[in-house]
């Protein structure tokens, strides 16, 4: 009697148990599953497609669709994350880190933080060198310049940081860059200080971004360093409901929103055109400042930032777009050129070349051989007007290691952006040519190499 009742048992748990496993695959055509944070879901595959061709993927695709949309999918995904934050205080995502007093931070940082991935100082001269050459396109048109880095969160605020992570002593990647803009005359808005001596929070516990009040901050040194007065981070703040992308990565069913520090009077610009939202590529703006027109190549730090700068110029234009389009700075006719680049991605600097004609430079000797090659390869692409796009790469042992990298079409000489796969890559824009050498210097003598045109 007692073993019927011990099966009974047994198998209303197994029923009870195959119930709880079939209700969120039953119940996907009446539930919808969103994303959890910036992930992009499976879409639904297609066994054959349009031209009758069987897809070979379907199954394994099939299965990552139904890992996407089973329903209860965010409720399932925002317990366990829970329940590993309070039993071992651990992140259950690789993408955030679990800080102090539930505190969240962007997984991405955390090689800036340990300084385990440094750049080479090749790479920081190349993506210096980069900036150098928008600048000095910028000022040829009339235009200032100016660098500002958006810190990393854990930058500017290392103490709620876990234990476990040990923050390097050593220089980083942006102290290094800072350094390298310097020598090379760049300029540029250090904004660490402002929101480091910050009275109050500047950045959100649950979001990788700042909040209106440290955006603010970096307003007014950024303006600042452009030679004009700014004081909004002086106004009055409010409080304002906010949910943040780590919370959306880590919790995503969660609605708890954060109080963030917001402007607390109304803006006094206007969008020009259709704005459906602050990640909009491009979003332009007027305002009743007296004169300026800015074009400002920004990430998501100028989600928040693209609003303080608006009221300070006439006329702006924002970007989001990368490579970064410099010909914008005529259409735009504008008279200042701001990039904000977040401290992760500083490395960008040095891999996407900046869309602008290559300018021309002059020697003062012939070049002389050198043992070395280049590959090089020409195309039509139609980015800049008139001109063609050349990439390539030079193996040469004996090249400075601060060297320029310099292109000889038919007898001119342009010198190309440092950019690309290897630290040894360029691109320039430039007029098409019969006959192309690549020069580096060696040695502090200019050099050219053999050079191998790629069709």
């Amino acid at each position: 009697m007692a073993h019927g009742k011990k099966a009974s048992r047994s198998l209303l748990f197994c029923i009870l148990f195959g119930i709880l496993c079939v209700i969120p695959c039953a119940a996907m055509p009446f539930t919808h599953a969103p994303a959890a944070g910036n992930e992009t879901l499976q879409a639904k595959p297609v066994l054959v497609y349009a031209d009758g061709a069987v897809n070979p993927d379907y199954f394994s695709e099939l299965s990552d669709y139904l890992a996407d949309h089973t329903a209860f999918r965010a409720e399932l995904i925002t317990a366990r994350a829970h329940a590993a934050a309070a039993l071992f205080g651990e992140s259950s995502s690789d993408q955030v880190i679990l800080g102090k007093d539930g505190w969240l931070f962007y997984a991405r940082e955390l090689p800036d933080y340990e300084g385990s991935e440094p750049m080479s100082d090749r790479q920081i001269w190349c993506a210096a060198r980069s900036l150098y050459l928008m600048q000095e396109y910028a000022s040829a048109h009339g235009a200032a310049f100016l660098f500002a880095a958006a810190p990393n969160k854990s930058t500017i605020y290392p103490q709620q940081m876990p234990g476990r992570y040990q923050k390097s002593a050593l220089p980083g990647n942006l102290d290094r860059f800072y350094e390298e803009l310097a020598r090379q005359g760049v300029a540029y808005a250090d904004v660490r200080p402002a929101l480091r001596e910050a009275q109050a929070q500047t950045y959100l516990a649950w979001d990788s971004h700042w909040n209106g009040y440290g955006s603010a901050l970096a307003h007014d040194a950024i303006m600042c360093a452009l030679g004009k007065d700014a004081s909004t981070a002086q106004e009055a703040f409010a409080p304002a409901s906010h949910i943040g992308d780590l919370q959306g990565m880590l919790y995503p069913a969660d609605t708890q929103t954060e109080q963030a520090a917001a402007l607390a009077r109304s803006r006094s610009f206007a969008y020009s055109g259709t704005v459906r939202g602050a990640d909009d590529l491009t979003i332009r703006t007027q305002s009743d400042a007296s004169d300026g027109s800015l074009l400002m190549f920004r990430d998501s730090f100028g989600n928040a930032l693209h609003e303080d700068m608006a009221e300070s110029f006439a006329a702006a234009l924002f970007s989001r777009l990368m490579p970064y389009d410099l010909t914008l700075l005529e259409k735009q006719s504008a008279d200042t050129l701001v990039i904000e680049l977040v401290e992760r991605n500083l490395a960008r600097l040095a891999q996407d070349a900046p869309q602008m004609p290559a300018p021309v430079r002059t020697l003062e000797a012939a070049p002389v051989s050198a043992d070395g090659t280049a590959s090089l390869r020409a195309a039509q692409d139609g980015a800049v007007a008139g001109c063609v796009r050349y990439d390539g790469s030079v193996l040469c042992e004996k090249m400075d290691k601060d060297s320029e990298i310099f292109l000889m079409l038919d007898g001119t000489v342009y010198e190309a952006a440092p950019v690309g796969e290897t630290e040894n890559s360029f691109t320039l824009w430039a007029p098409a040519a019969v006959d192309a050498a690549v020069l580096v210097r060696c040695g502090g003598v200019w050099c050219a190499v053999k050079t191998e045109l790629i069709p």
